[in-house]
C-alpha cells in the first residue's frame, strides 16, 4: 500500500509504502523538527496538525495532556505519537521547526517625508479652579485649539488622573478630529505596523511614525496555507461553512499579532503602543482579513464586496494594538487585482513618468501591469504555485535544504547550490527555473519542452519515469516530465499576460524601457534564465530591475504618509483592469506562451 504525505508550509511531499511514524516521516523528508525527548512523548515539542483525515488518528492519552480539546478536535498531535498509514496533509507550526522557511521582507525602503495620519500635540492647561469650571476635555480643546475634537470613553477615563499627576500637561495623539490616545509627554517613536498579507507569507514592518524609519521587520508563513496552496482552494474552503471562513480570518490575524508582538519585544516596546496600521494583500486576502463574505470572489465574474479605501478600527479586525488604533486598507481594483499590486506600483513610481514600463509581481497569482501611451493596464495570471514548489515531485518553498540554483556542465551533470549549504531535500522555484533553462540550453529539452531520451543523462526515476537527476546523494532529487510540464504551464500563463498587454496597447517588445520584477521568487531567479525559457520577452538584462517585496515597500509608504495614501488612491483610479479570459484569442496567446 503506497500513500502520500504532504508537509506544509514547506510544500514537501513524501511517498511511503508502509505505515510510518510521523516523526520519522518528517525526518525522512529532511525537515529538522524539534524533538527534545528523542521521540518518547515527554517533551511535547514535535507538534504537528493533521489537516485531512484527522479523525483517523485518535489522540493518545499522552497527547491529551499536551493539547486542549479544541486543539485535538482540529487535528493537533505529537509527531512521535502518530503513525501514518494513508494519504495525509499535515501542517508543521514554526515553533516545531528548527530551521524555518525563508521569508522575504527586503525591498527598497523609499524614504519620504513622514506625514502620518497620527499627530502629536503637547498641551499645557491652566489648572481648574472654582471660577473656571470647564470640563477637562473642553479645557483641552481650548488650549490646543481643537474645537471639534472628541475622544472615546477609554481615553476620557485616562485624562483626569494624567492631567493632575502631570502638572496639567498632556500629550494628545490625534487622527482627523479624534483624540485616540493620551500620554504624559511626547512619544519619541510612535509605532505603526505595515503588513503585506501574501498568500504564502506575511511580511510585517514596524515603523517609527515620527521619522518614517523602519525599526524592524519580520516575515512569517501565512497559516491559511494549511487550507489550500492557491487562492481558489481557500475560497472554496471558506464557502463550505461560516466556521471555515472564521478560521481563515482568525488564524491570519493571530499570525500578525504574534509577529508584531515578537517585533515589539525586539525593541523593548509593547504591542499596545501600536497606533496605526496599513494592510495590503490580494483581493481574496483583503476579504479574509476584513472578514468579508468571499462567495462572490469564488465564482465568475469574481466580484469584490468593496473596492473603496477603508479605515476600520484595529479592534474590529482582532488586531492587538492601542485601543484607538485604526487600519488603513487601500483600495483593491478587481477580483484578482488587489492592494498589494497597487502598493507595488506605488513603490515602483508608476504614473510618475511617460516611460513604457512593465511591472511583474510573481507569485501564486502573478499580477502584471504595463504603462504605455498615458495608460496603466493590469492583468492577473493564474500562474499557479509551481514556482513555489507545488505540483513538483521534489518541489518545496525556499528553506534550508532547498536547491536554489542549478548549473549544468558540458557533461550534462548538474552542479547545485543548496540553501544552508547542506544536503538537498528538495528544490525551490529559482532552482527549478535554472534547471529548465539550462536543460533547454544544453539540448536536454527540445523546443516543446520534451526530454531528449537519447541522452545518457535522462534516466528512470524511482517510479521508472524518465527524469533528470539533480542530486544522487543521500536523497535523490530529480525532475521528471510532469514537473517540466507544470513549469511550462506556469511560465506560459505569465508570458500570455505580458503578450496580451503588449497587444492591447499596441506596444512592441523593443519599445519596453524598464521591467520591474517583484516577489520572493522574482528576487532569487536569474532574469537571463527567465528569458531563456520564454517566460519574459527577449529584452536587455540591464532593463530589468529586481525590487524585492515592493508591496511591503508601498505599504510602508502609505503608513508613513497620508499624501502617499492619496497618491495610491489616485493611482488606483488610473489603473485599467483587463480580464484575460475574455480577451480575443486568449487560448492562442496561452499556447504560444507555453512554447515561447
Amino acid at each position: 500500500m503506497t500513500f502520500n504525505i504532504e508537509f506544509q508550509p514547506l510544500g514537501l511531499r513524501l511517498r511511503s509504502q508502509s505505515p510510518v511514524n510521523a516523526l520519522d516521516a518528517v525526518r525522512q523528508a529532511g525537515i529538522e523538527i524539534t524533538a527534545v525527548c528523542g521521540g518518547e512523548g515527554t517533551c511535547g515539542k514535535c507538534v504537528i496538525q493533521i489537516l485531512e483525515n484527522g479523525s483517523k488518528y485518535p489522540p493518545s492519552s499522552t497527547e491529551k495532556r499536551f493539547f486542549s480539546s479544541e486543539e485535538l478536535r482540529t487535528g493537533f498531535r505529537l509527531a512521535c505519537m502518530t503513525t501514518l498509514d494513508q494519504d495525509v496533509r499535515m501542517f508543521i507550526p514554526a515553533s516545531s521547526v528548527m530551521a524555518g522557511q525563508i521569508m522575504q521582507t527586503e525591498g527598497d525602503d523609499i524614504r519620504q517625508f513622514s506625514h502620518p495620519a497620527i499627530t502629536q500635540i503637547e498641551v499645557t492647561l491652566d489648572e481648574a479652579r472654582l471660577h473656571d469650571l470647564q470640563s477637562d476635555l473642553s479645557r483641552i480643546r481650548q488650549a490646543a485649539e481643537l474645537p471639534d475634537h472628541y475622544a472615546e470613553l477609554d481615553v476620557l477615563r485616562k485624562i483626569p488622573g494624567m492631567l493632575r499627576k502631570n502638572n496639567w500637561q498632556i500629550n494628545l495623539l490625534t487622527r482627523s478630529n479624534k483624540i485616540i490616545a493620551v500620554s504624559p509627554k511626547k512619544i519619541e517613536a510612535p509605532l505603526g505596523l505595515a503588513v503585506d498579507v501574501g498568500s504564502t507569507k506575511i511580511a510585517c514592518y514596524l515603523i517609527n511614525l515620527a521619522k518614517g524609519k523602519t525599526l524592524t521587520a519580520k516575515g512569517t508563513p501565512n497559516p491559511q496555507i494549511a487550507h489550500g496552496e492557491d487562492i481558489m482552494a481557500r475560497l472554496s474552503f471558506a464557502m463550505k461553512s461560516a466556521e471555515n471562513a472564521e478560521i481563515l480570518h482568525t488564524t491570519t490575524m493571530q499570525a500578525i499579532n504574534d509577529t508584531a508582538s515578537d517585533m515589539c519585544r525586539r525593541i523593548n516596546r509593547d504591542i499596545r503602543e501600536i497606533l496605526d496600521f496599513c494592510l495590503v494583500g490580494n483581493t481574496a486576502m483583503h476579504h479574509f482579513y476584513l472578514h468579508l463574505p468571499t462567495g462572490s470572489l469564488a465564482v465568475s465574474p469574481f466580484v469584490p464586496v468593496v473596492t473603496d479605501p477603508l479605515y476600520p478600527p484595529a479592534s474590529d479586525l482582532h488586531l492587538s494594538a492601542n485601543p484607538g488604533a485604526s487600519v488603513y486598507v487601500p483600495p483593491v481594483k478587481a477580483g484578482f487585482i488587489g492592494s498589494d499590486h497597487l502598493a507595488f506600483l506605488l513603490a515602483s513610481q508608476f504614473a510618475k513618468d511617460d516611460r513604457i514600463r512593465l511591472g511583474i509581481d510573481i507569485g501564486t497569482n502573478t499580477e502584471i501591469a504595463l504603462q504605455a501611451k498615458g495608460k496603466i493596464v493590469s492583468v492577473s495570471t493564474a500562474s499557479g504555485p509551481a514556482f513555489e514548489g507545488a505540483h513538483i515531485a521534489f518541489g518545496m518553498r525556499a528553506a534550508p535544504g532547498a536547491i536554489e540554483h542549478v548549473t549544468i556542465d558540458k557533461s550534462n551533470t548538474a552542479q547545485i547550490d543548496v540553501i544552508g549549504n547542506q544536503e538537498p531535500i528538495g528544490i525551490c522555484g529559482s532552482g527549478i527555473l535554472d534547471a529548465v533553462a539550462q536543460m533547454r540550453q544544453r539540448g536536454i529539452l527540445n523546443e516543446r519542452g520534451r526530454y531528449n531520451h537519447d541522452l545518457d543523462c535522462i534516466k528512470p526515476d524511482t517510479n521508472n519515469k524518465p527524469a533528470f537527476y539533480l542530486s544522487s546523494g543521500e536523497k535523490v532529487i530529480t525532475l521528471n516530465q510532469k514537473d517540466i510540464d507544470q513549469i511550462l504551464l506556469a511560465k506560459g500563463a505569465i508570458r500570455a499576460g505580458i503578450d496580451i498587454l503588449l497587444d492591447y496597447l499596441d506596444v512592441s517588445t523593443g519599445q519596453i524601457e524598464e521591467v520591474m520584477i517583484a516577489g520572493a521568487f522574482g528576487s532569487y531567479m536569474l532574469p537571463e534564465h527567465a528569458i531563456g525559457i520564454g517566460m519574459l520577452p527577449s529584452i536587455p538584462l540591464d532593463y530589468i530591475k529586481v525590487v524585492g517585496n515592493a508591496a511591503g515597500t508601498g505599504a510602508r509608504m502609505m503608513l508613513r504618509s497620508i499624501k502617499a495614501r492619496r497618491e495610491a488612491e489616485e493611482l488606483a483610479r488610473q489603473i485599467e483592469y483587463l480580464e484575460l479570459t475574455v480577451y480575443p484569442d486568449f487560448p492562442l496567446f496561452y499556447a504560444n506562451g507555453i512554447r515561447a
